[in-house]
């Protein structure tokens, strides 16, 4: 990766910086936004500058430009770096604090991102997620707070796993990374409230109504355990199906005909929006 941008000012990668008082990196006080890089195309860009936008709110930051320069920007970035596939990052943060407390003037730092999706076995064969008891602190924003998920992440891959997902003893919400579907009897059921607003979930979601039926409510760790099929949702792993909780088999332990026919469909329309958004060359 070539260059970045902060503040909107195009800067080599490898020189780009922000000074020690900032307040992202002294209070973990920062939103963030993460899409891939497809074909040259940004995915879902619309949606993702959307929610960029309604975390920095929550948060009570002002981010320095409106959403058609943060395009501009972006699209900038991705022909000065030749993306093609991969990811880009936009990070918000409190801004420079004398007292370390003090939220000051936003910075932006927007940053290519060299991506690597999960292998092609878990979407064949189903992956397996673990659980932990944790809620995360303003749910519905993308902030900087990972702690958890990145506290955990050796255990997940120790135990041969590919998520964590929370739950607060009763009920479940989402991956660390990831938001969380399930289909118990034909229906697709996903949390609304308490969780950030996935946009590859969105997008299932869309594809998902001819298909089945959707409800949008708490899903209790009973019905989780239980469930016929799990699925993730996240900006790399796109859809994943999930045939394995701890030690417990999701169904009958195969990719469910659900998880197929959703899987495929997600697909034909990630295809058609890439088209429509194809960068000629």
């Amino acid at each position: 990766m070539k260059y970045a941008s902060i503040n909107g000012t195009i800067i080599e990668h490898d020189k780009a910086s922000l000074h020690i008082s900032d307040l992202g990196l002294r209070r973990g006080y920062a939103v963030f936004e993460f899409f891939r890089i497809l074909r040259g195309v940004p995915v879902f860009l619309g949606d993702h500058l959307e929610r960029f936008e309604r975390s920095a709110r929550l948060l009570e930051l002002t981010p320095p430009f409106g959403r058609e320069k943060l395009e501009g920007l972006i699209r900038e970035l991705i022909e000065l770096n030749n993306l093609r596939e991969a990811g880009i990052q936009m990070l918000l943060t409190g801004g420079y604090s004398p007292d370390a407390f003090t939220p000051g003037q936003p910075n932006l730092v927007i940053a290519p991102m060299a991506v690597t999706p999960p292998p092609a076995h878990l979407y064949q064969q189903g992956g397996k997620v673990i659980l932990h008891q944790n809620l995360r602190e303003l749910p519905e924003a993308k902030t900087t707070d990972y702690l958890v998920a990145v506290r955990l992440a050796r255990r997940v891959r120790a135990e041969g796993a590919t998520e964590v997902i929370y739950h607060d003893g009763e009920t479940v919400y989402e991956g660390g990374r990831s938001s969380l579907l399930i289909i118990q009897k034909g229906t697709l059921i996903t949390a609304q409230a308490g969780v950030l607003p996935g946009i590859t979930r969105k997008h299932l979601l869309e594809v998902a109504r001819p298909i089945l039926p959707i409800q949008e409510r708490p899903i209790t760790l009973s019905e989780l355990y239980s469930a016929d099929e799990v699925l993730l949702t996240g900006a790399t792993r796109q859809v994943m199906p999930i045939t394995q909780i701890e030690d417990r088999r999701v169904g009958d332990g195969q990719v469910g005909p659900y998880s197929q026919q959703l899987i495929k469909a997600f697909q034909e329309h990630l295809e058609a929006y890439l088209n429509q958004h194809a960068v000629l060359r």
